[in-house]
């Protein structure tokens, strides 16, 4: 799949206006704060109807704007497709795709994309609700049926949350049976994902950090379990019995994929705690490019990858390691404040960026 074409209208700091890309690399440069990853954002937000910084739609709208909109060109399995994602102020995102309104799940269905930047070093080092979301926005991409799953579990949970708070001590939850049902095939969901892309990752930042280690390890809240989703439900059910008076007291739910956890190690030490920024980069980098092999191979389609400020933080070494992955890759958008790297000038389509204005060269 690739983008044809983005008109933007009044979304962050670009002003109206079309642009035209190429199919394999475009870079994205210009100062700092001239709107090359707000450009990026209007990219992923078309594909997915979200933005990828998790930014809410009344913090997108240009200043002093009521509605943004989003078009764009996208061809998928050879079929050029007009996608389009409003939002109006005060009201809901309405996104459509050849004149037809469809959800946004429906977006997650056709399109496939990947984004990095630097912040990204907060799945590693942030608090696990960082990390639960990565793993929400890249596993809902592989499989529509975890996306239902997460958003019943969600309602569910709401639904459990809203007992607790007006219910006597000692009340059975009659929310629980629900937040098994969804929550044991949301773990077992996560266990493949991360089972899946920690090769992969591992495999990159060897190759990038020049022979460094790097290892995940999923931890699930319930984790007295085997591997089976029978197995997995009961324990769930046993630890629900275990923290039935705690969640009475405290009037909350403490058992469930939504405090699960995603550990990173390097060379055998907790990131967290340890990895130094240029580390925590390239892990970030390594496991966002695993990601990208793993849609690509569970959707059998090349996802579109939007790399933000990827050179920030990377020697010569590790830039020049990463730039011969790009081979690899489909249609890539990609930032930079600094000078393009030389192996990238060559073959790619480039545009200034200055004041949100976006300048083909």
């Amino acid at each position: 799949m690739h983008i044809n074409s983005l008109h933007i209208t009044s979304f962050r700091n670009l002003p109206s206006g079309t642009v035209a890309f190429g199919n394999e690399v475009n870079i994205f440069y210009g100062k700092n704060g001239s709107g090359k990853t707000n450009l990026l954002e209007a990219l992923f937000t078309l594909l997915l109807g979200r933005s990828q910084r998790g930014a809410p739609d009344a913090v997108i709208l240009r200043n002093n704007e009521t509605a943004y909109r989003l078009e764009g060109k996208i061809v998928v399995d050879k079929r050029e497709y007009e996608t389009a994602v409003a939002y109006q102020k005060g009201g809901r995102k309405k996104i459509t795709v050849d004149s037809s309104t469809v959800r946004a799940a429906d977006l997650f269905r056709r399109h496939s994309a990947v984004s990095t930047a630097p912040e990204d070093i907060e799945i590693l080092h942030g608090g696990p609700s960082v990390r639960r979301e990565f793993v929400n926005v890249y596993l809902s991409q592989a499989s529509i049926a975890y996306l239902a799953l997460l958003s019943d579990y969600q309602k569910a949970l709401a639904q459990k949350n809203a007992f607790l708070k007006r219910s006597d001590n000692g009340a059975v939850n009659p929310f629980d049976d629900l937040i098994v049902a969804y929550g044991s095939e949301i773990i077992l969901a996560r266990r493949e994902f991360i089972n899946a892309i920690t090769g992969p990752a591992a495999g990159f930042y060897e190759k990038i950090a020049g022979g460094h280690q790097l290892r995940i390890s999923y931890k699930p809240s319930v984790r007295d379990t085997g591997e089976t989703l029978d197995e997995i439900k009961s324990g769930f059910y046993k630890k629900l019995a275990r923290y039935h008076d705690r969640e009475m007291i405290l009037q909350t739910s403490l058992v469930g994929p939504h405090r699960d956890e995603v550990e990173f190690f390097i060379n055998e030490f907790p990131a967290r705690a340890y990895g130094s920024q240029g580390e925590l980069r390239t892990a970030a980098l390594s496991l966002k490019m695993a990601v990208f092999a793993y849609l690509k191979k569970i959707r059998r389609t090349t996802p579109i990858l939007l790399m933000d400020e990827i050179f920030a933080e990377l020697d010569d070494s590790r830039q020049e390691r990463l730039i011969e992955a790009f081979d690899s890759f489909g249609q890539l958008f990609l930032t930079t404040a600094a000078e393009i790297p030389k192996g990238l000038f060559e073959n790619s389509h480039r545009y200034y960026i200055e004041d949100g204005n976006i300048n083909a060269q």
